[in-house]
């Protein structure tokens, strides 16, 4: 199984149940069998273009945000992209960088 597919999978159904849907109420919603929504959410399918849009819209959101999974990610991990973008950073942006971190951690 592609880690997409389990990525989304698991973000769809993040989606859902922050909506108060079960996985039935999506299956009407989108006309897209039960269990096929099962095997989405499981990360044994990947959605085709027509159902994810309709996934999509019955979670009222943008197609593009059922792709950010980036909060699933180790705190480990989110720290070494976090020293990478800093490293690549321009003295402006570091700057900018700062005041934010003040302003949500102070």
């Amino acid at each position: 199984m592609s880690d997409i597919k389990r990525l989304l999978g698991k973000r769809i159904k993040e989606i859902r149940i922050a909506r108060n849907l079960t996985q039935e109420d999506l299956s009407e919603l989108t006309n897209i069998g039960p269990s096929s929504i099962s095997k989405i959410e499981s990360g044994i399918y990947h959605p085709s273009d027509e159902n994810l849009k309709k996934i999509a819209c019955a979670l009222n959101v943008e197609p593009y945000k059922l792709y950010m999974f980036n909060h699933h990610k180790s705190t480990k991990d989110l720290k070494n992209e976090i020293n990478t973008m800093l490293e690549n950073a321009n003295d402006k942006e570091i700057q900018l960088i700062y005041k934010i971190l003040c302003g949500v951690l102070n």
